[in-house]
């Protein structure tokens, strides 16, 4: 073995310390860029495999009515090439264990679930047969929820009698990969289900013979879904067509490709930020352990070892770090990913959902890694070897003291000599105090970053729930009611206040751009439902405008005062231009809203409400929902406080699981960067504390010369930390709100303590650990390696 080799295995054993938390520091940027990427394929890969075997469609139309001979015609459209007509409908469930009403949708079967388009994939059991006429199979998310299997029974409300139907099998469905009720942001799988039976089934329960009021469409391959939507509307506008939609546009698909997008900004940024703030690290960390072996360097130049030999040792030191941490940093990355794809696969529903990682993530972050060390290691060996052996060993010319500003605002009582000291050697080592100060605010956010989910998700609820949504109980009908059923809701016991709404889907135009969309028609001066500005002030509907969320006006692109087409998509179908007459901010969500009056005239329909926002006291809500089952004018019910448990049973719960991981990776980074900067400043600085030690100085007095530089880097450290968060935070919220959820750039004060404290911590252990060596100091052997 030669001597360079010694040497590199003595230092390993010698700084071990800090080679396991400089490669910790490697593991942490590396799982988090491998974790992400490999989850985000895992996850787009097994959604499109299931596209593609179910046959996923790629238009989507629901009407009011329309005879099957028409279907030919549909057939005909330039780039269709498929055309399914089915019979779907909302229902009720009657199902005891549950203490209000399960909604459900009847879809109807035509091929026993091997369907052209959106066939079904079984877990278990069997379709329903051609010609059964009480057979159903019911989603996967339901049956585990509620303890359905094949052979049980479900109750169905239909036209006003309770019809039962024998459960042939649990399945899956493109189309409801994410099932969630109309009206609601997220699924509560205890409470909604989707039932298949045979059309024959359906065709009798909703008196369809012969018609279909929703068809599913795919398309040839290259065509131009909007030229065969407009087409579509045109065929079916005579038959109560709501208009057609994309896939993008269809519920479960845009919850789901608003996650993979999600996903996709996540593999990207957070890792982007992690890495780069550990590359940044380690590039520094590993600069100033080579500098601060300057004369060990000179002495190897000078017993004649060649520049090329001394950078090939120092390479073989960061290879063996950046491999340990890369190791580390795969294995610990295979593990986010795991859990990442765990917590997914209760959320999505797949046929199968593995985990794989992705060759290409960890072979970049290592290259990555090792760029970043080298960089580190030989930009400091460029300036030690530039220098003559005899040179390089004499100590570095002192630094130049003087008198600062800071001490001229401080009083002379302030102002004792080890205070001096300590000012003036921050003061005289700007660069290095810099690389301390930077590492540490640095470390912050990466803390904040992993506990922000929190505070995000509580002001989502507050906001959503809270402030806009301030009834508990909300009930639809399944067809306009005259305004008057709300005195019969308003008698029910427990019923305090009740404020009818009206829904119409609605086509939002604004020059080339539109949406699909339903506009909510509030009562003036209601209080159930009151959307804010971004401000938190309650905004009401106007009578001669429309208010559309932020992120519906984003994607429009309008702002207060312009005028968008509005067109209904039901009844006389009616377009008028209105003036978009606020902004409003919501975090579920794109809604757009009108005064009830305003709406009522635009529809042409008179008085009518479609849904009622309610508050009802808490100890009456279970009797309320049990007698809202046996009511047929009621089409489904959604009770606040369940639909915030699914949302954190459901949401939080994913995003809490990806914030604890990126909490702990963060904080082995905080511990990173501030136990090097301890260590290395001991290391760099032990001459001097030896020659105090020597002048008379305790083991304390030195101690405290060394930490209070240390301390006053880590405070500016974290005060710059602090705003640097914010900014950080903000930059993630933007990248990844989307259609589906807006997530607030809201950090509560006690993550900030958090943050501060998790450092303050870190340094504490450090300072702890490196007092122990600076009390250990061999004063011969510090004095001499100067002489």
């Amino acid at each position: 073995m030669s001597l360079l080799d010694r040497k590199l295995l003595r230092d390993i054993a010698a700084m071990r310390g800090q080679v396991i938390t400089i490669a910790l520091l490697v593991a942490a940027g590396v799982a988090v860029f491998v974790g992400s990427v490999s989850t985000y394929n895992s996850l787009s890969t097994a959604v499109e495999r299931f596209y593609a075997t179910a046959r996923f469609p790629q238009v989507f139309v629901t009407l009011k009515r329309a005879p099957l001979s028409i279907v030919p015609q549909l057939n005909t459209i330039p780039g269709v090439a498929t055309v399914e007509p089915r019979i779907v409908r909302e229902v009720i469930v009657d199902w005891p264990a549950a203490s209000q009403p399960v909604s459900a949708r009847m879809v109807s079967l035509s091929h026993a679930g091997d369907e052209r388009l959106a066939r079904l994939h079984l877990r278990r059991g069997a379709a329903p047969e051609p010609g059964s006429a009480r057979s159903a199979a019911v989603n996967e998310a339901f049956a585990e929820a509620n303890g359905v299997n094949p052979g049980d029974d479900i109750r169905v409300l239909l036209n006003g009698k309770v019809e039962a139907f024998h459960v042939s099998g649990v399945a899956l469905s493109p189309e409801y990969v994410y099932a969630v009720k109309p009206g609601l942001p997220i699924p509560d799988d205890r409470l909604y289900a989707i039932l298949w039976v045979d059309r024959s089934a359906a065709e009798a329960a909703f008196d369809m013979k012969g018609a279909f009021n929703d068809a599913i469409v795919s398309l040839a391959p290259s065509t131009d879904p909007k030229a065969v939507i407009d087409e579509l509307d045109r065929v079916l506008e005579a038959y109560g067509s709501v208009g057609a939609v994309e896939r993008r546009d269809q519920p479960s698909n845009r919850f789901l490709e608003d996650e993979l997008n999600q996903q996709k900004v996540m593999s990207t940024t957070i890792p982007f930020i992690f890495f780069g703030v550990a590359a940044f690290l380690l590039n520094s960390a590993l600069g100033r352990l080579v500098a601060a072996q300057r004369e060990q360097i000179a002495a190897l130049k000078a017993l004649g070892f060649p520049t090329a030999a001394l950078i090939l040792h120092y390479l073989k030191l960061i290879l063996i770090i950046v491999l340990i941490g890369s190791v580390l940093g795969i294995a610990a990355g295979w593990g986010f990913g795991k859990a990442m794809i765990a917590s997914y696969q209760g959320f999505f529903r797949l046929p199968e959902l593995p985990f794989g990682l992705t060759p290409w993530s960890a072979v970049l972050g290592i290259a990555i890694s090792l760029t970043a060390a080298s960089l580190g290691v030989l930009t400091a060996l460029r300036q030690v070897v530039r220098l003559a052996p005899a040179v390089a060993m004499r100590p570095a010319a002192p630094l130049g003291f003087r008198r600062s500003w800071i001490e001229a605002l401080l009083p002379r009582t302030a102002t004792r000599s080890r205070r001096l000291m300590i000012m003036r050697n921050t003061a005289g080592r700007p660069f290095r105090s810099l690389m301390t100060v930077i590492g540490v605010a640095f470390a912050v956010p990466m803390m904040v970053l992993g506990l922000f989910w929190r505070d995000a998700i509580n002001e989502m609820i507050d906001l959503q729930f809270n402030l806009v949504e301030r009834g508990n109980t909300t009930v639809t009908f399944p067809h306009p009611m005259n305004r008057s059923i709300m005195r019969d809701l308003a008698r029910e016991p427990g019923v305090l206040v009740a404020e009818g709404q009206r829904i119409v889907p609605v086509r939002l135009r604004a020059g080339q751009r539109s949406y699909l969309t339903s506009v909510i028609g509030l009562s003036a001066g209601g209080e159930l439902r009151r959307p804010h500005d971004a401000m938190l002030r309650p905004i009401a509907a106007t009578p001669d405008g429309i208010t559309l969320t932020r992120r519906l006006a984003e994607r429009l692109d309008v702002k207060a005062g312009d005028v968008i087409a509005v067109e209904a998509m039901e009844g006389r179908r009616r377009k008028r231009d209105l003036p978009v007459s606020a902004i409003v901010d919501e975090s579920i969500g794109m809604a757009s809203y009108m005064e009830i009056e305003t709406l009522n005239r635009f529809t042409d329909e008179g008085a009518v409400i479609s849904a009622a926002s309610l508050y009802v006291e808490r100890a009456a809500m279970p009797a309320l929902g049990q007698r809202f089952k046996n009511l047929p004018t009621i089409e489904s019910v959604s009770m606040k406080a369940y639909t915030i448990s699914s949302f954190m049973e459901k949401i939080a719960g994913l995003v809490f699981v990806t914030a604890g991981i990126l909490a702990a990776f963060a904080t082995i980074i905080t511990v990173g960067v501030v136990y090097n900067s301890a260590r290395i400043s001991l290391q760099e600085r032990a001459w001097e504390l030896a020659s105090l030690r020597v002048l008379g100085f305790t083991r304390g007095e030195v101690a405290g010369i060394l930490f209070g530089e240390f301390a006053i880097e880590i405070a500016l450290g974290i005060l710059i930390g602090l705003p640097l968060s914010h900014a950080v935070i903000g930059l993630i919220t933007r990248f990844h709100s989307n259609e589906s959820f807006q997530i607030p750039a809201v950090i509560a004060p006690q993550t900030y303590f958090i943050a501060a404290g998790v450092v303050l911590a870190a340094a504490a252990v450090s300072a702890y650990i490196v007092k122990g060596r600076v009390d250990r100091l061999d004063l011969v052997a510090a004095l001499k390696t100067r002489e």
